[in-house]
């Protein structure tokens, strides 16, 4: 019985691999178009630019830098028995509309909603029982449901660490960056402020079959959205192996 549960999680877990395989796939097949093209464009559009703010910046949670979109995950060292790992414990995205401009034209850019694949990342490490860093402990108080970990336990001769040890990433697409969006375009008149602007706004849309944000080429893009997939359909195709195995 054990093995056809195995079997069938595993199962599971390949097609939920193969549907978030999907935007991967999407970005990888098709080829980028010149933002100037694009203005009352039909379908989905890929584009490659430099990122500029339109009407502000936001600032990444975690280190308080000014950026146009950011992701964030917050990993955690516990232990259960005889067991210990890094478990994520937080997680989130934001951002604010930017421009997308190439060597013909510029566009507005509404990020919200986006599958994002944001390859620099910044990581912060705080052992438990160490106070945080400023930005970090301001996001802690402020924008998490997370308590902090510097806690500890006075035992008169010394003063024991119980808080457990954190692992703080963060991912943005900073101003001036190069970028890669895939998603519809959409006519909007109001949408042109500079003489360089066409009259549209990128976004998600029934037309795209994805809506990617990437601070990378094309190519890069595709690669770091395929490889969660990829370990979930791997991990499903491992459980689903043992499960047959142990079920014959």
């Amino acid at each position: 019985m054990l093995g056809v549960i195995l079997a069938v999680v595993g199962v599971a877990l390949v097609a939920a691999g193969c549907w978030k395989l999907r935007p991967a796939y999407h970005v990888y097949r098709g080829g980028t178009d010149d933002i100037v093209t694009i203005e009352r464009a039909e379908g989905p559009v890929e584009l490659e630019g430099t990122a500029s703010a339109v009407g502000g910046t936001v600032r990444g949670p975690l280190t308080g830098t000014k950026c146009l979109v950011y992701e964030y995950e917050v990993e955690e060292y516990r232990s259960s028995g005889k067991h210990s790992s890094w478990t994520t414990v937080d997680e989130g995205a934001g951002g604010v509309p930017f421009r997308l401009e190439d060597a013909t034209a510029s566009v507005r850019v509404e990020p919200a909603g986006a599958d994002l694949a944001l390859s620099a990342e910044t990581t912060i490490e705080v052992d438990g029982g160490e106070a945080e860093p400023e930005p970090i402990r301001e996001f802690l108080e402020t924008e998490s449901d997370l308590e902090s970990e510097n806690t500890s336990f006075d035992i008169g001769v010394v003063e024991i660490a119980t808080g457990n040890d954190r692992r703080y990433h963060e991912r943005r697409l900073d101003p001036g960056e190069e970028a890669y969006v895939f998603g519809q375009s959409r006519y909007d008149v109001d949408a042109r402020e500079t003489m360089r602007d066409v009259s549209s706004v990128v976004e998600g849309g029934p037309d795209a079959p994805a809506f990617v944000v990437a601070d990378s080429s094309q190519r890069v893009a595709a690669r770091r959205l395929a490889k969660p997939a990829v370990v979930w359909m791997a991990i499903g195709a491992l459980m689903s192996a043992i499960g047959l195995v142990s079920a014959i």
